[in-house]
Formats: C-alpha cells, structure tokens, sequence
C-alpha cells in the first residue's frame, strides 16, 4: 500500500508541473503577439507631426525645388539666385545685421487710362537688427532722420548686391534715398528674438547692374 501511494502521489506531483508548463508555452506567444505591434503603430506619428510645421511650397518651381532639396538632386542644376546670399551698402559701405529686404524692384510702369505716363519707384523694407553702436552708417543715417523731424531728410544710395557662392552676380542701387517710416518688433519677456527694426525706404530710382563676365 505504501508503493501505490507512494507512486499515485508522485504522478500527481509530476504532471501538474508538466501542465503549468504547457499552459504557460501556449499562452506566452498569444501575450507576445499583442505586446509587439504597440510601439509599430506608434512610430508614424512623430514624421507627421513635423510635416504639419513645414509651410507648403508656394508654386510649381518651388514645389520642384522642395523635393529636389529633399532627395539631395537637382538643386546645382539651378541657374539662380539663392535668397540668403546677399548684402547691403549704404553709401558703399557695407551693413551689417542685415536680416530681408523686401519690395525688390528694378522696373515698374506708371499708368493712367491703360497707357505708360512715366515710371513708378515703390518703396523696399530693410529688416534688421537693432544695433547700438551710433557710429554704425545706418544708425548715423536714422539718426540724422529722426533730427530731422520732416524737414530735408538726409538721402543716401543704397545697393542690394546678390552673391553666388562669394561671387557677385548682380547689384541693385537705389538712388536718393530716404527713410519714411522705423518699425521696431515688440519687446516681450516669453521671447528670447533678437529686436528688429523694419526701415522703409523711399527712393528716385533704381539702376539695376550686370557684373561683366
């Protein structure tokens, strides 16, 4: 009696373990197969989100030079200008902290009844940063205009020169120039920006100059 209960009891204890076992062989690839696919649905979603914060090319040309950029061809191939290869003069001597300049313009007609009567000299933006050196040629020429308080303003010749890999490609010089308006950005404890002042300029004329080659 001892051997028959001896040997039930320690087939018993045998083939519990042996199920657990078994059990737990058919379980873990049912929790595997749950738990692997959680972080592929989330990886996705980080790409679009910065998608969202590219502003959309404006344009055929520049929709083509977006993915030419993109996939690393065809941007050498351009016979152009590059928008931030630039400087400003004021008198020939040359600006710094120059950020944009806007409202660039070589030829513009005047018109009245749909027929020429002369040309028309639009006004450019000059984007830059505030600087404190009063000695600086912009800073000496604002300073001058704002002395003025609307009489004679003081002019100057201004000059837009585009650069091609430190190469000058082209110059535009705007002629008896005057300042009409200083904007500054706003000041704001959120915002680490450098402050910006935006001076409209007014001119006589603009000559547009081809380097020879």
């Amino acid at each position: 009696m001892t051997d028959q209960y001896q040997g039930g009891y320690g087939s018993s204890e045998q083939q519990q373990p042996q199920q657990q076992y078994q059990q737990q062989q058919q379980q873990q690839p049912y929790q595997q197969q749950q738990y692997q696919p959680q972080p592929q649905q989330q990886q996705p979603y980080q790409p679009q989100q910065q998608q969202q914060h590219q502003p959309a090319p404006a344009g055929e040309f520049y929709s083509q030079q977006a993915a030419a950029k993109a996939t690393g061809q065809g941007v050498q191939s351009v016979d152009s200008l590059s928008a931030n290869e630039f400087y400003v003069e004021v008198n020939g001597q040359r600006v710094s902290g120059v950020f944009a300049v806007t409202g660039l313009s070589s030829y513009k007609l005047k018109m009245e009844d749909d027929k020429p009567v002369g040309m028309d000299f639009p006004p450019i933006v000059i984007t830059k940063m505030v600087q404190q050196d009063p000695n600086l040629v912009f800073n000496q020429w604002t300073r001058e205009t704002v002395a003025a308080r609307g009489t004679r303003l003081p002019t100057r010749d201004i000059a837009i020169v585009a650069m091609d890999e430190g190469v000058e490609t082209r110059r535009w010089v705007y002629r008896n120039c005057w300042i009409s308006s200083i904007q500054f950005s706003d000041f704001d404890t959120a915002l680490d920006f450098l402050i910006e002042e935006k001076v409209t300029v007014q001119h006589g004329g603009v000559e547009e100059v081809w380097p020879q080659r």
